[in-house]
């Protein structure tokens, strides 16, 4: 019978956990079925790869069945098939690796960067270069309407100078995100909300801004932190929501407005890296 190849493209930076994929495939076939299976790594910093190559001597109908079943989202590389890699081999300088049975996987692929693998799986990159570390630092979320971009765009780029981190959609969405997975997870992840109340704010027709208004006020009453800033761009005191006159605001109208926020949120800062 005629071999039938498969290449996979596999995640080198965790690769680890690719190997339940790739035992799983061992366990289920033979050597007379499957008759060959090993790995091409590409260890270019700029183009690392993983590559699974699998040869069958039988009808794979039954493999792409069970594959459909139980690893939807792996695809295999169209259009770039083992001979291509092979002839490729003394240029690319790809590693090579094979298994003869599922205990060989454990062998070949570590965490650990190994005579296959030139560099550790992120994971351990991460511990040694401490990627993380401004993950936890202080941030405020900008809740604003799109139609006040102007002047949230310079509120923004104060808060960058003075070197305080702001959730701001600009940024932080991109084309093909979810909006409301996005949003959501800036809320959760912020610290303290920048609520910029105008006219274009309160009468925005998505809801957006009333329904991030309404989480800091939720939030503040469940936890009773001062954890918003109301800034107040054009809205007559009495037109504010019932709600948010109870809270001293900050007029943007005042020239001393901007130092005002950016004394504020240093000193919350402080406080909460103080609490950290």
């Amino acid at each position: 019978m005629v071999e039938r190849g498969y290449l996979f493209s596999l995640n080198y930076s965790e690769r680890s956990k690719e190997k339940k994929f790739i035992k799983e495939i061992l366990r289920k076939y033979n050597t007379q079925e499957l008759v060959g299976a090993g790995i091409y790594v590409n260890n270019n910093p700029y183009n690392l790869q993983l590559l699974l190559h699998l040869n069958f001597e039988i009808d794979t109908s039954e493999f792409e069945e069970w594959l459909t079943n139980n690893y939807p989202e792996k695809k295999r590389k169209v259009n770039y098939f083992h001979s291509d890699i092979f002839e490729s081999l003394p240029n690319k300088g790809y590693n090579v690796a094979t298994f003869v049975d599922a205990d060989t996987v454990d062998m070949a692929i570590t965490k650990e960067a190994n005579p296959i693998f030139m560099f550790h799986e992120r994971e351990v990159m991460d511990s040694i270069w401490n990627t993380d570390i401004l993950r936890d630092d202080f941030t405020v979320f900008l809740s604003h309407s799109s139609k006040d971009k102007g002047i949230v765009d310079k509120i923004f780029n104060e808060l960058q100078i003075h070197e305080i981190r702001a959730w701001y959609d600009k940024y932080e969405i991109k084309p093909g995100d979810s909006i409301v997975d996005k949003i959501n997870d800036g809320l959760e992840s912020s610290d303290l909300g920048i609520i910029c109340i105008s006219k274009n704010f309160l009468n925005s027709s998505t809801g957006w801004t009333k329904s991030e208004l309404n989480y800091f006020i939720q939030r503040r009453m469940r936890s009773g932190r001062n954890d918003f800033i109301c800034l107040n761009f054009d809205v007559k005191h009495e037109d504010l929501p019932p709600l948010v006159q109870d809270y001293r605001y900050i007029d943007m109208q005042d020239d001393r407005a901007f130092n005002i926020l950016v004394e504020i949120l240093k000193e919350n800062s402080r406080k909460y890296n103080n609490l950290a």
